[in-house]
C-alpha cells in the first residue's frame, strides 16, 4: 500500500493564502522574529478576546515559560493530569517544581475542579489542566477555585484553539490569574510547522514573557533594526531561546484567516462519522459535550473507546493501520512511561490509556474517506475479537 492510499490521521489545509504569505516573507528578507510575529500576536489576541498574546517556539516552550514567569520553582507543586502528552509534565519538571497528579473524569477525559481542590496544599502554586482533545474545561469552576485558594491557572490548550467555554473562547482574558497556552504543531487545527502562543491577561507579565523567550534581552533584533540609532541589548534576567519566526508566523496568519471555516468543516466531518459509527458493536464514540454558542469542542481529536474486555486496543490500531487507516493513540498515561513511573493508581486514566483510539479527522477527508474509515473500523473490530 502506498502512502497516497492511506487516510492519514491529520493533515493541515494549506493553499495559495499561505503560499503567498511565505513568498512575500522570503522576498522581504526578514524571516526571523519580526513584524509578522507581532502582527500574528495582535490578530490572535483579537480572535481570542485576549489582552495580550506572546508567540513562542512551541506549546511546550510556552508551558515552561509560563511557569518560569510565575516564579514557579523547587519546592512548589503544580497540580495536573496524568492523562496528557508528556510535554505537560516535562514543563513542570524543567521548572524545578513537583507535578501532583489528579485522575481524570472518565466521561470527559478532563480534570474536575472539585477533585483538583482536594489536591491543593500550601505548596501548590499552579493548576495545569488540559483541554483534552479540544473539549473545553469548566473554566468558571477553575476560576472560582483559583480565587478561593490563591493559585494560578496555566491551561494546556494545545488541542483547544477555537474552543468555547462558558460563552467565551478558550484563551480570552476573562480571569486575572489564568494563562492559556496553544500549539501550532503540524497536526493541530491551526498549523505552522512549529510554534505556540501564550494568552496573558496582564501586560507586565506579557512583557516579561517576551523577554524570557529571547535570552532575557530587553531589545530583540527586529527592534534594533527598525529603530534609528544604536540601541544595545541588555539581558535583564537569564532567559531562553524560545522565540518564534516570521516565516512560521506567515503560515499561521494564513491559517488564522481561515480557522473558523476549517473548524466548521471538522464539525461537519465529525457529525458524519458519528452517524457512520453509530451501529458499531463494542465501540463508542467519546462524548464531546454540548455544542452551541456557550460551549464548543475544538475537535482536534476524534476518539472512540473500545468497550469490550479485554480491550485489545493495540491490535485494533495495528489492524487499522495495516488497512491504510491512520489511527493513533492519545495518550498513554504519563505515569506509565518509564521516565515517570509511579506506583499510584489512576483508574480512569488507566482505562483511557487502554481503551481509546483516535481516528482520522482533517479537512481533506471526503465522504468516501469517511465511509472507508467506518467500514475498516468494523473489519478491524472483527480481527480483534
Amino acid at each position: 500500500m502506498t502512502f497516497e492510499d492511506r487516510i492519514v490521521f491529520g493533515r493541515p489545509w494549506f493553499d495559495e493564502v499561505e503560499e503567498d504569505l511565505i513568498r512575500q516573507t522570503l522576498r522581504g528578507g526578514w524571516i526571523g522574529q519580526g513584524p509578522l510575529v507581532e502582527l500574528f500576536e495582535q490578530r490572535l489576541a483579537q480572535y481570542l478576546g485576549a489582552d495580550n498574546v506572546v508567540a513562542v517556539s512551541s506549546c511546550t516552550a510556552g508551558l515552561h515559560l509560563a511557569l518560569v514567569a510565575l516564579d514557579v520553582g523547587p519546592g512548589d507543586e503544580v497540580v495536573t493530569t496524568p492523562f496528557t502528552f508528556v510535554a505537560t509534565v516535562n514543563a513542570i519538571l524543567h521548572s524545578g517544581a513537583t507535578p501532583v497528579f489528579v485522575d481524570i473524569e472518565r466521561d470527559t477525559l478532563s480534570l474536575a475542579a472539585e477533585r483538583v481542590a482536594e489536591a491543593i496544599t500550601a505548596r501548590t502554586k499552579v493548576i495545569m489542566p488540559v483541554h483534552f482533545g479540544g473539549r473545553p474545561l469548566n473554566l468558571p469552576a477553575y476560576r472560582h477555585l483559583a480565587d478561593e485558594r490563591g493559585v494560578w491557572i496555566v491551561e494546556d490548550a494545545a488541542h483547544a484553539i477555537g474552543a468555547v467555554a462558558a460563552g467565551e473562547r478558550v484563551g480570552a482574558s476573562g480571569h486575572a490569574r489564568s494563562l492559556s497556552v496553544f500549539s501550532f504543531y503540524p497536526n493541530k487545527n491551526l498549523a505552522s510547522a512549529e510554534g505556540g502562543a501564550i494568552s496573558v491577561p496582564d501586560g507586565d507579565l506579557a512583557d516579561r514573557l517576551r523577554r524570557l523567550r529571547l535570552h532575557g534581552l530587553d531589545v530583540d533584533a527586529w527592534k534594533r533594526y527598525r529603530d534609528p540609532g544604536y540601541r544595545p541589548s541588555l539581558a535583564l534576567e537569564v532567559g531562553f531561546k524560545y522565540n518564534w519566526t516570521d516565516l512560521q508566523a506567515a503560515i499561521a496568519l494564513g491559517q488564522l484567516e481561515k480557522l473558523e471555516g476549517l473548524l466548521a468543516v471538522r464539525e461537519h466531518l465529525a457529525d458524519r462519522l458519528d452517524e457512520l459509527l453509530r451501529g458499531s458493536t463494542h465501540l463508542r464514540v467519546v462524548d464531546r459535550g454540548p455544542s452551541d454558542l456557550w460551549w464548543r469542542h475544538a475537535l482536534h481529536l476524534y476518539q472512540v473507546a473500545i468497550e469490550r474486555e479485554p480491550h485489545n486496543r493495540d491490535r485494533f490500531v495495528q489492524s487499522l493501520q495495516a488497512r491504510g487507516i491512520g489511527a493513533a493513540v492519545h495518550y498513554i498515561a504519563v505515569n506509565h512511561h518509564p521516565a515517570y513511573q509511579s506506583s499510584t493508581r489512576y483508574p480512569a486514566s488507566e482505562w483511557a490509556s487502554a481503551a481509546l483510539v483516535t481516528l482520522p479527522l482533517h479537512p481533506h477527508l471526503s465522504e468516501l474517506d469517511l465511509e472507508r474509515v467506518s467500514s475498516e473500523v468494523e473489519r478491524a473490530l472483527q480481527d480483534t475479537r
